[in-house]
């Protein structure tokens, strides 16, 4: 199988439809660098489905698509087909050829095609499944790739090493299947959840519909006590209104009066308050002109003070001006003096100026005479110091060329001797190394047998744990199963409470002839209350009292008259009464008679097959009662089933019949039969089946504490034993047997090593020792010609000391008369700076002079102003003050106005005061009546709205509306004790909490749902099983066929590697220990000959590279690839390492098609076929071909 064509249309910079067929052998593609070769690479890796556009050299997927040049427009689809020869049916389909083609559009759509069929990208990747083809495969190897495989990317490598080993599809399924144990474990833990759940609801929804049963006897009794209290109270509620509407008419009566004296009181205080208001105009007339000169007075005393304020103020800047004139004076005639003194320091300094600059101009022309001459004398100085440098140079060269010679030999012997001593110590190493392993040989066996002691002990203790985890669950199961059976009896002890509480079963009338026992000295008793019977006979006997259990016992006629009073007088219903010597008087010759007829007949009936007895002796009762029961059952017999009471009936007509499923059978012919109710809902013997219940309850819970003691005892032992200890014990001793025989195998391979090492070390020595015979021979070499040109460079060190000397003189005669001349410039531009200074000082002070005039005279202006301003205000002054008496005076008039009005309006306000009094008492009185008739109404309001509460209530919670009654009881009638009552039921029902009414429907879904959810639990826990064990499986065949996959590439890379390089250099492969196979890191070991790297990365370029070729044809000895195209990988390649190269391509091209893309003229020369590609269009690759015949002819093909 071989790739046999290739088409291009579109496809990057292929614009032009291109096709390339390809031979067997080895192809090379060739061209310059940008015209297009790896775009063949790209081609190809991309129609066998790369789906990464950054491999493609690519942003995004559509930029693969020919994007035009300047005299092509852009093309709207790329398409790559790659035809494949299958003749040795490789590939698993019946064609020989088969052609994939890929398609991609400039919308993002794409398109796979299978000899011209559409197919998925699936399909084509499953087809070419572990044939070594593919996009991620070896098939394409670029240069970075290879450095990619022989660098630490573990992933990257592995797949390499997983390709060929055809373990991808197992760790596929692997994946596949714990993804799958993934989702089976979410699902059973969310059914466990479920499950966990529902059971919960389930055992809660059976205690909410016992709930339910109790909740509906309570509420039935509410509803007949709540319904009388509400008919009493709404007869109250309408007897008080009556009463409050009454006494409303008379308020009202009172109230008019009341308000007929405050409409007259009103009148006449209107009369008054209209003098009154009279006066108070005039009063504020008054008030107001008094203000007015008050305000006036105010202004005329303000302007005096500001008038005396601004006075003052002008008379402080007066005095305040005259000071500083004379201030600015005395500054003025310093400022003349300091003119004065800078004009004749200024002459001074002029004339110092003059004199520096003749002589700066005198020592600056000998300056530059000296300078010309100084520099001819340091051309020639440098001139023959370069001379003696060159020299020492040279010098310099050959004594390090004679040290490193000297350091190189030194090294050498030194190395040699390192040699020597680490033979020695590798050979004592080597017998220390024997040692070792003799001792952990010994050790090994003895951990050997601690571990089978160890494994012994934890045997038997886990043994022990385990019968103590049975017991421990029988008792947990046993303490569980008794939890219940308490929870039960004590939700069947308040059931049964409650009914004998509310008396459940009997008649109202009976109800309150027990609940009100005064009648009868409250010595009153039900039959049903007064006895029982064994659990197995409670059915038959109260089926045959039947309706006597609701009767009330009687001893003596007087009671039964009392309690009969009693209901009809309280209109309470009726009552069944058992008097014991009422009715007949069987005493008589007749009544023995009968008595011995009835004893004759109780014998045959007794000695009959099927009876059990006379229902009277399965009684049990105080001896104060038996009477009672033995006369109601004297004719009742307890039969074993329907058929013998039925018989029997025929043949002893008058007695009557029982089963002890409670069939009866009267003496009538009456005859009561059905299902067979339950011991718990009888109503005869329930007081003394409560207390049975009360008093097995401690006897139970005496149980489970011993149950729980003991549950105590089993746990204990269980933590007391530590198989987690053992464990670990074990652990250690395992962990110590496996770190014996790895430092065994660490010894071993260390000795191995050794002996490996003293023998490399051997053939060094006799390579150095020749080396170093070769260094000392170019040592003596180079010491003569050391000799030679030392004695050159002394004759040339003479002639330098002499020029240097004569420089130096004329140098030191130069820079002396340099510094005269730096000094001389220096003092004349310190002499220009004072010249600057003396003429800015002259300029600023008489600035000065010129501002302190300006000063001066604005001061003396200003006080002339004041002056003039003073004697204004103290003439403005004088006149407000003759203003302010006259107005003083005026004040004081209408003062005294004033008070004349005020006693006038007081007199009459207090008439008017004595009045208003009255009125308020009678407002007051008419605003008490208001809120006694306003308390009135709440009063109504109230009484309606607990009316309207009340029926609204009714409606409500019964759906009936209260009719009004009349009670001649209702003072008398206790509303505190009935509402007690019922509150008391209804707390009764609010402790009841929550009632679910649609308890017991809802029990029997959720029990068949828990049903169906446990059977689902199961089926996944099945396929948990099932998952894991064929994980196990694919894991096993998967390590197996990679580890020996990895075997055979270890042997074969070792092989090729050596012959690529020496047969005797070092190369492995060696996989991550304690890891699984299929996840632990390959290591990669190369190490040429001479070379100790300790990684791969150390090695150059083109040894890299070799290392990775021989690794590639390591995998391909394996798992064959039918082609392989290499982009530019010899790139790194030296030509000799290209020829060992080009030997490998021949001796695998017989069975593998090569096709390469190369710079190198060697590897053109081994190949077959070459392919140019040229871009004689800017941006448009083309193609030209040249096959090699056995004879280099060649043909060329456009």
């Amino acid at each position: 199988m071989y790739l046999s064509k290739l088409e291009i249309f579109g496809f990057k910079s292929f614009a032009l439809k291109t096709e390339i067929k390809f031979n067997e052998g080895i192809t090379a593609i060739v061209g310059p660098n940008g015209c297009g070769k790896t775009n063949i690479v790209d081609a190809i890796r991309w129609c066998l489905g790369e789906q990464r556009s950054n491999l493609l050299r690519s942003d995004k997927m559509e930029n693969v698509i020919f994007n035009g040049t300047a005299n092509k427009k852009p093309m709207g689809m790329a398409e790559v087909s790659m035809t494949i020869e299958n003749t040795k049916g490789i590939l698993p389909t019946e064609y020989t050829d088969v052609t994939i083609t890929r398609r991609i559009f400039r919308s993002g759509e794409s398109e796979y095609l299978l000899n011209k069929n559409l197919c998925r990208l699936k399909d084509i990747t499953n087809l070419f499944m572990d044939t070594g083809i593919g996009a991620n495969a070896y098939s394409v190897i670029e240069l970075k790739m290879i450095e990619t495989i022989l660098s630490n990317k573990a992933d990257e490598r592995r797949t390499m090493f997983e390709e060929a080993a055809g373990v991808k599809k197992y760790k596929h399924r692997r994946r596949l299947a714990l993804r799958k144990l993934d989702e089976v474990k979410s699902d059973l833990t969310r059914v466990n959840d479920i499950v966990s759940e529902v059971f919960k609801k389930v055992n809660s929804l059976e205690r909410q519909a016992k709930k339910a049963n109790r909740y509906n006897n309570l509420t039935a009794k509410l509803r007949e006590l709540e319904l009388d209290l509400s008919e009493r109270e709404y007869a109250l509620f309408n007897r008080q209104i009556k009463q409050i509407k009454a006494g409303k008419e008379e308020k009202l009566l009172k109230k008019n009066k009341v308000e007929s004296d405050i409409n007259r009181i009103s009148d006449e205080l209107t009369g008054l308050k209209k003098s009154l208001l009279e006066f108070e105009n005039l009063l504020n007339e008054k008030r107001s002109e008094i203000a007015n000169q008050t305000e006036k007075i105010f202004n005329i005393q303000s302007s005096i003070s500001i008038s005396n304020e601004r006075k003052n103020s002008l008379l402080s800047n007066v005095q305040s001006y005259t000071n500083e004139l004379v201030e600015l004076k005395e500054k003025l005639n310093n400022s003349f003096e300091l003119i004065r003194q800078s004009k004749e320091n200024l002459q001074t300094v002029l004339a110092d100026i003059e004199l520096k600059e003749s002589e700066k101009k005198q020592l600056a022309e000998k300056v530059e005479d000296l300078k010309s001459e100084l520099d001819k004398k340091r051309a020639g100085l440098k001139e023959k110091s370069d001379s003696v440098i060159d020299k020492l140079k040279v010098i310099n060269n050959k004594e390090n060329e004679l040290s490193n010679l000297e350091k190189e030999l030194q090294n050498k012997n030194d190395s040699i001797n390192k040699f020597n001593e680490k033979i020695q110590d590798l050979t004592n190493n080597v017998a220390k190394t024997v040692g070792y392993i003799e001792e952990l040989n010994n050790e090994k066996q003895n951990v050997a047998e601690r571990l089978e002691n160890a494994e012994a002990a934890y045997i038997e203790k886990q043994k022990e744990k385990d019968e103590l985890q049975k017991q421990l669950d029988k008792l947990k199961s046993d303490e569980l199963g008794l939890r219940g059976v308490l929870n039960n009896l004590k939700d069947k002890i308040i059931f049964i409470q409650n009914l004998v509480e509310n008396l459940e079963g009997f008649s109202k009338g009976a109800k309150a002839l027990i609940e009100n026992a005064s009648w009868n000295n409250n010595e009153a008793a039900l039959l049903a209350d007064v006895g029982t019977s064994k659990s197995d006979y409670k059915i038959a006997v109260e089926a045959a009292l039947k309706n006597n259990l609701n009767n009330l016992l009687v001893e003596s006629l007087d009671d039964l008259k009392k309690g009969i009073e009693y209901l009809k007088e309280n209109e309470i219903g009726k009552a069944s009464f058992y008097l014991l010597n009422g009715g007949n008087n069987d005493s008589g010759l007749w009544g023995k008679l009968k008595s011995w007829k009835r004893n004759i007949g109780i014998k045959k009936i007794t000695a009959e097959d099927n009876v059990v007895g006379m229902v009277s002796s399965f009684v049990k009762t105080d001896s104060k009662w038996k009477p009672y029961f033995d006369k109601l059952l004297k004719d009742s017999v307890l039969v074993k089933d329907w058929e013998a009471a039925f018989k029997l009936s025929g043949r002893f007509p008058g007695f009557n019949f029982v089963t002890l499923d409670g069939d009866y059978i009267d003496n009538s012919g009456v005859i009561e039969a059905g299902s067979t109710p339950r011991v718990d809902d009888s109503i005869f013997g329930r007081k003394q089946l409560l207390d049975e219940l009360k008093s097995e309850v401690p006897v139970k819970e005496n149980e489970l504490e011993e149950i729980v003691n003991k549950i105590a005892d089993v746990e204990k032992s269980i933590n007391g034993i530590d198989l987690k200890v053992l464990s670990e014990q074990g652990k250690m001793l395992v962990n110590d047997m496996a770190n014996i025989e790895k430092q065994i195998a660490q010894f071993e391979f260390e000795k191995k090593k050794a002996n490996d090492e003293i023998e490399n070390i051997h053939n060094e020595i006799h390579i150095f020792a020749a080396e170093s015979n070769q260094i000392d021979n170019s040592r003596i070499k180079v010491s003569e010609e050391l000799d030679e040109l030392k004695l050159s460079k002394e004759k040339h060190d003479e002639e330098l000391k002499e020029l240097e000397d004569s420089f130096a003189r004329f140098e030191k005669q130069f820079n002396e008369i340099t510094r005269k001349y730096n000094s001389t410039n220096l003092d004349l531009e310190r002499l220009l700076g004072e010249k600057r200074n003396f003429y800015n000082k002259i300029e600023q002070t008489e600035n000065n002079v010129e501002a302190l005039n300006e000063t001066i005279a604005k001061r003396i202006n200003e006080i002339e102003k004041s002056k003039e301003e003073i004697t204004s205000i103290e003439t403005e002054i004088e006149s407000k003050n003759t203003a302010l008496n006259q107005l003083n005076e005026i004040r004081d008039r209408l003062e005294m106005e004033k008070s004349e009005i005020e006693e006038k309006h007081h007199k009459l306000r207090s008439e008017i005061t004595l009045l208003e009094n009255s009125q308020n008492n009678l407002r007051q009185q008419r605003e008490n009546i208001s809120d006694e008739l306003h308390s009135d109404d709440i009063k109504l309001s109230e009484l309606k709205m607990k009316t309207d509460s009340l029926l609204e209530h009714i409606k409500e919670n019964y759906s009936l509306t209260i009719e009004h009654k009349e009670f001649n009881d209702l003072d008398e009638f206790n509303f505190t004790e009935r509402r007690d009552e019922v509150f008391s039921i209804k707390q009764r029902i609010k402790n009841l909490g929550p009632i679910n009414l649609l308890a017991y429907s809802e029990f029997e879904e959720e029990k068949q749902r828990l049903e169906f959810l446990t059977k689902q639990r199961d089926d996944l826990i099945d396929s948990e099983k099932d998952i894991i064990r064929t994980i196990e499986e694919i894991n096993t065949t998967a390590q197996d066929k990679f580890l020996d996959t990895l075997e055979k590439i270890r042997g074969h890379f070792v092989d090729i590697f050596r012959s690529l390089f020496n047969p005797g250099d070092e190369a492995d492969l060696k996989l991550e220990e304690n890891i699984d196979p299929l996840e632990g890191k390959i290591e990669i070991i190369a190490k040429p000959r001479g070379k100790r790297p300790t990684s791969i990365e150390l090695l150059s370029g083109g040894e890299k590279t070799l290392t990775a070729i021989a690794l590639l044809f390591a995998i391909y000895l394996v798992k064959p690839s039918p082609f392989c195209i290499l982009d530019e990988i010899d790139a790194p390649l030296d030509d000799s390492n290209i020829d060992r190269f080009s030997k490998l391509l021949h001796d695998f091209s017989n069975e593998t098609q090569f096709i390469v893309v190369t710079h190198n003229k060697r590897t053109m020369e081994a190949a077959k076929t070459m392919y140019g590609v040229t871009m004689q269009d800017e941006g448009i690759s083309k193609l030209v071909s040249v096959m090699f015949n056995e004879d280099f002819d060649f043909a060329a093909q456009a």
